[in-house]
C-alpha cells in the first residue's frame, strides 16, 4: 500500500516547518551555526508536540552533506536516508522495551564504534523516563563523556521521573502544547495540499479536539477524511469524532438561564440520543463554559479559537452571565466530569448537573456587599435616612462614621429590630442585661477580684466568651467547666471529666486563662483546674451565652468602626478572625 497517514506524510522536513516550537528551534539552529553542539539533549513535553521530529531534524542537520547547517538540505543521501529511517548514523531506541541495564550496556558498547553513513552518530532514546534506576546510573558516564562524534537525544513526556544526575548532563528543552489556531493553520495547509475544501469551523473543531497535540490533530483529520466523500463539513466532523456542537450548548444554557430545568433536560436527552457518551458531553460543557468565562474576562483570549457565528453567540451569552457565576459553573462542570468518569450510572450524574446549573443562584462577592453597606452607611451618616416616608435625623454629635444609620429604604420594623433583638437576648439571658453594670463594677473594683464569678451578673459567661475569642478550641472545653471560688491567689475551675481536665490543665492554656482573668477583672490570679464531679458551684455556661459574650466583646472592640458594628448588629454575627 502506497498510502501514508498524514502524520507521517507531512512530518516537518526542516526546522522552519515545525509549528509552535520557535523557542526550541531557534536555540538548536544557533548552536548548529556556531558549532556549539552538546553531547546530550533532553527534550520534554506532552505527546505529539514534536520532540522526536526535532531530534531527527537535529540528526539531519549534523549529518547533512552541506552541514552541519542551521537547516538540512533534505536532498543529499544522508538527509534522505534519515527521513526514510534507514540511516545507520541515527539509532532510535524505545526505552519502554529497552530499559534494563543490559540494554544500556549494549548502547555503551555500540557507541564506541565509528559512525557509518554520516559524520555524527545520533542516539534518539524515546520515553527515556522508563529507563530503570540501575540502568540510568550505568548510563551516566557515557552520557557525560561519550566517544567523539556521538550525540544523545533523550525524549520524554515525564521529565520529573528522570533522575537529577541525567538532567544535569543534558541541555534541556521544554516543548509546549500547541494552540488551537496553530493546529488549525497546519490543517488548513494540509487540506490545501490535498486539494480539499474545508471550512475553518470544521478545522477548528478538529483542532480543539486535539487538545494541543499536532499528531493527535493530524490523526483525527485523517479519520475524518477517511469517512467523508467530497468536501468536508462541520456536521461531518462532529458526527465522526462524536463532538457536540456549540448549538446544543447554546440551547442548554439558554434553558438554564430561563431556569427551565425541564427544557434543559429535554435538550440533554436529544443530544445523548445521538450516541454521545455522558462524560464526553460533560467535558464539552466544561470547555464551552470555559470559553464563556474567557470571553467575559477578555475576548482577546479566545482569538482564533472560535468561528465567527459561534463567537458572536458565545459573546452575547457571556455578557449576560456574571463572571462569578461562570467561574462557579466551570469549576462545577469540571468536578462532575471527573465523577462521571468513574460512575456506574453516569447519565444520572449528568442530569443532576444540568438541573443544578438550571437552578443555581447568582454569586455575589463579599467585597461588593461590604462596599454597598459602607456607601449606604456613609449616606445615612451624612444626612439621615428615609424610612416609609419619614426622615430620621443623623445621630447627635455628627461623627460621620460609616454605618452610623440604617440604609436608605430600611423600614421602621428593621430599625426597631435591633432593640427588640437586644430585649430578646436579655430575656433569654437575664444576667446579660446587667453586663454594662458588671463592667462598671470591675472598673471600680480596681485590683480586687470578686469572691466568686457569681457576684457579677454575666461574669462567667463573659469570661468564657473572652477566652473563646482568643482560642476557640479552649473556649469549647471551658464551656464544659464550672466556676469555683476566687481566692487571694487562685481562681478554681471545676471539671467533671478527666479528658477535659487534661485539655485545660496545660501550661499554655493556664497562662492564657490567667492573662484573660487579669484583663477581665483587673486582678491577677493563677488558674487551678480541679476534678470534682459533685461540686455544683455554678451552672455551666451554654454555647449561646458564650457566643453572646464574644459578640458583645466584638461590639466593644469595634466601638469606633460604624461599618463593623452595623454588620454585627444587622446580621447578628461575630468576628471569627480579626
Amino acid at each position: 500500500m502506497d498510502y501514508k497517514v498524514l502524520a507521517l506524510k507531512y512530518r516537518p522536513a526542516r526546522f522552519a516547518e515545525m509549528v509552535g516550537q520557535d523557542q526550541v528551534t531557534a536555540v538548536l539552529q544557533g548552536a548548529l551555526q556556531q558549532g556549539r553542539i552538546a553531547q546530550a539533549y533532553l527534550f520534554s513535553g506532552p505527546r505529539g508536540c514534536g520532540k522526536t521530529t526535532a531530534a531527527r531534524l537535529l540528526a539531519k542537520a549534523l549529518n547533512c552533506a552541506e552541514g552541519p547547517a542551521a537547516e538540512p538540505c533534505g536532498a543529499c543521501d544522508s538527509c534522505r536516508a534519515i527521513a526514510a529511517g534507514t540511516s545507520l548514523a541515527v539509532v532510535e531506541v524505545d526505552a519502554a522495551s529497552n530499559r534494563g541495564i543490559d540494554d544500556i550496556r549494549r548502547i555503551r558498547e555500540e557507541a564506541g564504534y565509528s559512525s557509518v553513513g554520516g559524520r555524527t552518530k545520533v542516539y534518539i532514546i524515546d520515553e527515556a523516563h522508563q529507563i530503570t534506576g540501575d540502568a540510568a546510573n550505568a548510563f551516566l558516564k557515557t552520557l557525560e563523556e561519550p566517544p567523539p562524534g556521538v550525540v544523545f537525544v533523550l525524549a520524554t513526556t515525564e521529565p520529573q521521573k528522570i533522575i537529577p544526575t541525567i538532567h544535569s548532563r543534558c541541555q534541556r528543552f521544554a516543548f509546549r502544547l500547541l494552540s488551537v489556531d496553530e493546529i488549525a493553520g497546519r490543517l488548513t495547509h494540509i487540506a490545501e495540499s490535498e486539494g480539499l475544501a474545508a471550512p475553518r469551523e470544521a478545522l477548528l473543531a478538529v483542532a480543539r479536539r486535539a487538545e494541543g497535540s499536532m499528531r493527535d490533530g493530524l490523526t483525527l483529520f485523517d479519520q475524518v477524511l477517511a469517512s467523508v466523500e467530497g468536501d468536508l463539513t462541520l456536521d461531518a466532523v462532529t458526527a465522526v469524532l462524536g463532538l457536540t456542537r456549540h448549538d446544543h450548548y447554546h440551547a442548554l444554557m439558554e434553558a438554564c438561564r430561563a431556569r427551565d430545568a425541564a427544557a434543559a433536560l429535554r435538550e440533554l436527552d436529544r443530544v445523548l440520543a445521538t450516541g454521545l457518551a455522558p462524560r464526553e458531553f460533560a467535558l464539552g460543557l466544561g470547555r464551552y463554559l470555559r470559553d464563556l468565562l474567557l470571553l467575559a474576562v477578555d475576548p482577546a483570549l479566545l482569538e482564533g479559537e472560535l468561528g465567527a457565528e459561534d463567537r458572536e453567540r458565545c459573546r452575547a451569552l457571556a455578557d449576560a452571565i456574571p463572571v462569578e457565576d461562570l467561574l462557579y459553573l466551570t469549576r462545577l462542570a469540571g468536578e462532575r466530569a471527573d465523577q462521571i468518569r468513574f460512575a456506574s450510572q453516569p447519565r444520572i450524574l449528568l442530569e443532576t448537573l444540568v438541573v443544578e446549573i438550571a437552578r443555581v443562584e447568582s454569586r455575589v462577592l463579599l467585597g461588593e456587599v461590604l462596599a454597598r453597606l459602607k456607601a449606604l452607611g456613609g449616606e445615612a451618616a451624612a444626612g439621615g435616612v428615609r424610612t416609609r416616608g419619614r426622615r430620621s435625623a443623623a445621630p447627635a454629635g455628627g461623627s460621620g462614621a460609616p454605618g452610623a444609620g440604617p440604609p436608605p429604604g430600611a423600614s421602621e420594623t428593621a430599625s426597631e429590630a435591633r432593640p427588640a433583638a437586644s430585649k430578646r437576648r436579655r430575656a433569654a439571658h437575664p444576667e446579660g442585661g446587667a453586663r454594662a453594670e458588671g463592667d462598671r463594677v470591675r472598673e471600680d473594683a480596681g485590683s480586687a477580684a470578686p469572691a466568686t464569678l457569681g457576684d457579677i451578673p454575666g461574669g462567667w459567661g463573659d469570661f468564657v466568651g473572652r477566652v473563646s475569642r482568643r482560642k476557640k478550641s479552649l473556649g469549647s472545653f471551658l464551656e464544659q467547666a464550672k466556676p469555683g471560688p476566687v481566692g487571694e491567689k487562685h481562681f478554681t475551675l471545676l471539671v467533671g471529666n478527666p479528658f477535659h481536665l487534661s485539655m485545660l490543665d496545660t501550661p499554655e492554656h493556664l497562662e492564657l486563662m490567667a492573662r484573660q482573668f487579669r484583663e477581665t477583672y483587673g486582678a491577677g490570679r493563677r488558674i487551678r483546674v480541679t476534678l470534682d464531679q459533685a461540686a455544683p458551684t455554678g451552672e455551666r455556661v451554654s454555647r449561646e451565652r458564650a457566643r453572646d459574650a464574644r459578640r458583645e466583646q466584638d461590639l466593644r472592640d469595634h466601638a469606633d468602626d460604624g461599618l463593623v458594628r452595623d454588620l454585627l448588629e444587622r446580621f447578628d454575627g461575630e468576628i471569627l478572625e480579626d
